[in-house]
């Protein structure tokens, strides 16, 4: 809409012969907030048996910075818990081998991708590798019954990683949340999986954050929702993976 005051003001004060100048000083708008801090922003699921991943798992995660500063990842790390079964509740815990110390800045506005060594390079473009290909129960095997947490170093933190203390902050999956039971995989472990936005299979799947999310958080229920409107995830359709935004903030 275009603003006809100033021209108005103007015209009036000539009309009466106003010597004295109208100055207008522009305001700029307020700059956005930005995000609380670093959050999960994108994450694949695959079974390696299932014959459209042919044989790789195509896992990884994505962290996004939509902070308005560059944030050191030297004060933050990637923990992964594999459950066991559908109904056992139990805390984080994160041994030896199942968690990764972060290194460098990622810029505001810029992603970092942490992708499975199975995981197809020419296709997952990744900032760093981690976990092996071998063990289903190791990073970084994702088939929608492992879960995720991203940490931060708190000296008032509970969770021990090397010498540091650190909290969880954001999650994708929670050991304290229950799986639903599917069916269809060779492996029983497999036919285990959290529901994500009223998804009750979500063994293969390509998650994204949706671009409303400003902050992370802790509560898996809340942000795994029961429908694709409460959700906090968008959800790609089964095996239907989408690399397209990989390394770029959510559509």
């Amino acid at each position: 809409m275009k603003r006809y005051i100033p021209v108005l003001l103007l015209s009036i004060a000539t009309a009466f012969g106003c010597s004295s100048e109208i100055e207008f000083t522009p305001i700029a708008p307020p700059s956005p907030a930005g995000n609380s801090d670093l959050l999960i922003s994108e994450i694949s699921t695959a079974i390696n048996t299932d014959a459209n991943a042919n044989g790789t798992r195509p896992h990884y995660v994505e962290i996004y910075n939509g902070t308005n500063e560059s944030i050191d990842l030297s004060n933050y790390a990637i923990g992964y818990f594999a459950t066991t079964d559908a109904a056992t509740l139990t805390d984080w815990t994160f041994p030896a081998g199942n968690f990764l110390v972060l290194t460098s800045k990622l810029d505001k506005s810029k992603c970092y991708v942490i992708a499975a060594q199975s995981a197809d390079a020419t296709v997952i473009k990744r900032d760093i590798t981690w976990g092996t290909s071998t063990n289903a129960s190791n990073p970084l095997q994702l088939s929608g019954n492992s879960a995720i947490a991203l940490l931060k170093k708190d000296a008032a933190g509970t969770i021990v990683l090397g010498t540091a203390n650190y909290k969880i902050i954001d999650v994708f999956g929670s050991p304290q949340v229950a799986r639903v039971t599917s069916t269809g995989s060779s492996s029983a472990r497999n036919n285990f999986v959290w529901t994500i936005a009223g998804e009750t299979d979500t063994r293969n799947r390509t998650f994204f954050r949706k671009a409303t999310v400003n902050n992370p958080t802790t509560d898996w229920n809340k942000a795994k929702g029961t429908t694709a409107v409460d959700s906090e995830w968008q959800v790609s359709a089964d095996r239907a993976w989408d690399y397209t935004n990989l390394g770029l903030p959510t559509k």
